[in-house]
């Protein structure tokens, strides 16, 4: 063919393209009730809109190394009104800092968990810290960095609690698990085997054998399976050591035998799981973390196993518990009763709830049934525990691709899925975090998925280990922000009146 004809008709093609574009109408052809036929204008062909995207060059330029972040400055060692926080922030430091908000500015919804965390070194005791939320934390994002700061600052290692069965690896352990393993949520798809609402903290639990409903097991079927857990060196090394191994489980009929094997296939511990029907916490010292562990169950029948953890004795314990497809509402579907019995075994003082995803893609004008339907979820957990303190983390910006021009931009539903978190949080007296505005507000996820180098996923949606640990950072600093605060208000216990508490409380800190 010759390149003239090439030419011609080439030209014919986009001749009839913009034919199309002129006469294709600009509100789109309906297909159906739910979808339209859409086509550039003429308009949007000459003049392309262009979309700006948020600038985030403050969240990702490096800080100063003589620049000391709040975060970093131990307030509770040294005089609390000595220094003041603004002369250790940089403008870096201020960019990436947005404060906790709370409902009429009630900063002592919080109070309890930070009174914990001051008594933390002097009780020597556990406490426990939940990060539930959507796929956002797959994989310990966010939440691993959290834990080391959290660990670093207040005492405690280990990765905290584990399902057994699980969709998704996490970097805070390497584990393997038999193939008879099966995995039952609250959230999603219910499986119609499970008989009852006990799903445990982690809204979900796991078995190697089929539910028997009969009293009376056959004494024929055995059934045994193993779990592997192996350092992950990708993760911190705090998160890699640990001193107990715990499981949190019931529903067993008969007794089941449990070993602790090491990568060699010598027993560390041999022990077994009694029959039970209620909620039992077992707990194994683990003398030496940097091995590999295996543990083995054999018997009849198969707990009901919620959550095996990697703790340590004292300090400070982390949980991430990824709930893929959940929007932060299936609290209210579980025994509430026997989950205030287990948040008081586990110690638990902090829920922090990140949800939000699996909302946006249902865009509407209102998200007030949202609203009401989270803070029915919040109230709930608030109510079972009084001490028990609760910190919203908003919904983090979504994007998708422009339907008039090139580029992404933000979900237009963002904002009012995150009023309706905020307004939630309020009503039911919980903290909140708006990671939205945070991370730079509308149009910024492009900006984090076009990052050098990137800090999200391609798709617009979840961050990548980078950028959550950027999130982490900023999370961490609003966090350790209010402690320091209180720790000024506070300098002394909340029951110490008299002259000789306030000179034992001096003493204390001299030491």
């Amino acid at each position: 063919m010759k390149p003239y004809k090439i030419l011609i008709f080439m030209l014919l093609i986009i001749a009839a393209l913009l034919l199309v574009a002129f006469l294709f109408p600009e509100e789109g052809i309906p297909l159906g009730n739910d979808y339209k036929l859409k086509f550039r204008t003429i308009n949007q062909i000459i003049n392309p809109e262009k979309v700006e995207y948020a600038d985030i060059s403050n969240l990702i330029k490096p800080i100063p190394q003589d620049t000391v972040p709040p975060a970093l400055i131990p307030l509770d060692t040294i005089d609390p009104f000595k220094y003041a926080i603004d002369t250790f922030l940089s403008v870096e430091m201020r960019a990436k800092l947005h404060r906790l908000q709370f409902p009429k500015n009630d900063r002592s919804v919080l109070y309890p968990f930070l009174l914990e965390l001051k008594n933390l070194k002097k009780h020597k005791e556990l406490i426990r810290v939940i990060h539930y939320g959507d796929s956002q934390l797959e994989g310990d994002r966010i939440t691993s960095y959290v834990r080391y700061r959290l660990q670093s600052r207040f005492g405690g290692n280990g990765p905290g609690m584990l399902a057994v069965a699980d969709i998704v690896h996490t970097a805070a352990v390497k584990r393997d698990v038999s193939a008879n393993w099966k995995r039952y949520t609250i959230f999603g798809k219910r499986n119609p085997d499970v008989i009852g609402k006990v799903y445990g903290p982690m809204l979900s639990f796991s078995r190697y054998a089929p539910f028997e409903n009969d009293s009376i097991l056959n004494d024929s079927n055995i059934y045994e399976a193993w779990i592997k857990l192996s350092p992950s060196y990708i993760t911190y090394a705090l998160t890699r050591k640990y001193s107990e191994f715990k499981l949190l489980y019931s529903n067993n009929k008969s007794g089941v035998s449990l070993s602790i094997e090491n990568n060699e296939a010598e027993i560390i511990q041999k022990d077994s799981l009694p029959p039970t029907s209620i909620i039992q916490l077992s707990s194994w010292t683990i003398q030496n973390s940097s091995k590999p562990l295996v543990i083995r169950f054999i018997g009849k029948d198969s707990p009901d196993m919620y959550a095996m953890a990697l703790d340590p004795t004292h300090g400070i314990a982390v949980d991430n518990v990824a709930m893929r497809g959940s929007s932060g509402v299936d609290f209210n579907r579980t025994d509430l009763a026997q989950l205030a019995y287990t948040y008081k075994k586990l110690n638990v003082k902090l829920l922090m709830m990140e949800f939000g995803v699996n909302v946006v893609p249902n865009v509407l004008e209102s998200y007030s049934f949202y609203e009401n339907w989270f803070y029915k979820n919040l109230r709930s957990l608030k109510s079972l525990d009084p001490e028990l303190c609760i910190i919203v983390i908003g919904i983090s910006d979504m994007a998708r691709k422009r339907e008039t021009g090139d580029g992404f931009e933000s979900y237009p539903n963002i904002e009012m899925i995150r009023n309706a978190q905020k307004n939630a949080a309020f009503r039911a007296g919980c903290a909140f975090w708006d990671m939205y505005e945070a991370m730079g507000g509308k149009n910024s996820m492009p900006s984090w998925v076009l990052a050098d180098p990137p800090l999200a996923q391609k798709d617009f949606t979840h961050f990548n280990p980078a950028g959550a640990r950027i999130v982490g950072e900023m999370f961490y600093d609003a966090l350790i922000i209010e402690y320091n605060d209180y720790i000024r208000q506070h300098p002394y216990p909340v029951e110490a009146d008299s002259t000789e508490s306030r000179k034992t409380e001096e003493i204390e800190k001299n030491d």
